[in-house]
């Protein structure tokens, strides 16, 4: 059944896997979990089993390769892995099921119930901690009768080409993913906020963007390995930053040496901020994390002026050949 280049020669491996999977609610379980990420509690709601047998069955299944597990506060999050060899068993062994099998239809029936509930708590979550801090959390509700301008403008400075693996510093509702995630291979959103991070997760996932995926994280101090994305994108996050140079840096840190990176801000929050202008800040922010401005675009979104910059990492210099002279005689 595995065949091409996800398969191997380490025949337990295989028998692990289908042994995992060879059970009704571990299917459902992977059907849920290849589309979406759950907590332990939604999934017990969705099946309408207890939370030690859900619980069992997912540490089989993420032993067996085939789920990937991350905490954000108190909830525990699962969903299919996003890389390497078992995705491919995953689609296959997914593939031998109808998704329209009456069992499969109600457990999606369920599903959107739970995660409604899940968005409407977390809207109220959001609302509140907005209501607290003055509103000074950036909105991406505010920027939703503009996503085709913005889009517009996106694809202006990326061109034709893929995104490929996307990070997005400071999710938030999840708009970039939303307008970017379908030209990525693979998309993470990050965010401070939990209940961002749920609503966010119930827009995306709702869309069908199953490849795309949520983390908790403080934007100084990432979990991800250097040079992991050929994309970042930052959203209206630097002008409300302590250390907004700081921010790129760390950017610059998670992009590979060809990556890009992509800055949207309000150009009276960057003013603010500026010595001079706000274009040759973005410069200065770009030039300390070693990176080099590209297009930096003025544009009108929401009958606000915006900024959509982009980065790359500066061209290290090439030293020149060492001369070897040889001196001729006296």
């Amino acid at each position: 059944m595995f065949k091409g280049s996800v398969a191997t020669r380490n025949v337990d491996e295989v028998v692990a896997a289908l042994k995992s999977a060879a059970e009704p609610t571990r299917l459902r379980l992977l059907f849920l979990l290849s589309s979406a990420e759950y907590t332990v509690g939604e999934l017990c709601s969705v099946l309408g089993q207890s939370q030690p047998r859900i619980s069992r069955h997912l540490r089989l299944l993420s032993e067996a390769g085939f789920l990937d597990r991350f905490r954000e506060q108190q909830c525990v999050y699962y969903r299919a892995c996003a890389n390497g060899r078992y995705v491919q068993w995953l689609r296959q062994v997914l593939s031998m099921a109808d998704p329209q099998a009456p069992v499969l239809r109600l457990d999606r029936e369920r599903a959107a119930r739970v995660v409604g509930d899940r968005a409407r708590v977390a809207a109220s979550e959001l609302g509140e901690a907005v209501a607290r801090l003055s509103g000074s959390i950036p909105s991406a509700s505010d920027m939703e009768g503009s996503r085709d301008e913005l889009t517009g403008e996106l694809l202006e400075v990326l061109g034709p080409a893929n995104v490929g693996e996307l990070l997005d510093i400071g999710t938030g509702h999840g708009l970039m993913l939303e307008i970017l995630g379908p030209r990525a291979r693979h998309a993470v959103g990050v965010d401070i906020s939990a209940p961002a991070l749920r609503l966010a997760r119930t827009r995306i996932h709702g869309a069908g963007l199953a490849h795309c995926e949520f983390r908790r994280g403080d934007m100084y101090r990432l979990p991800f390995d250097d040079a992991s994305f050929d994309t970042v994108t930052i959203d209206r996050v630097l002008a409300a930053a302590e250390r907004p140079a700081a921010v790129i840096a760390e950017a610059a840190r998670l992009l590979r040496s060809d990556g890009r990176l992509i800055v949207i801000e309000e150009f009276d929050q960057i003013d603010a901020r500026a010595s001079d202008n706000p274009l040759s800040q973005l410069r200065r922010w770009f030039a300390g994390a070693g990176m080099a401005a590209g297009q930096l675009r003025p544009c009108d979104l929401a009958g606000r002026h915006f900024i959509v910059a982009s980065a790359q990492h500066a061209p290290q210099p090439t030293l020149a050949p060492r001369s070897h002279h040889v001196a001729g005689p006296a």
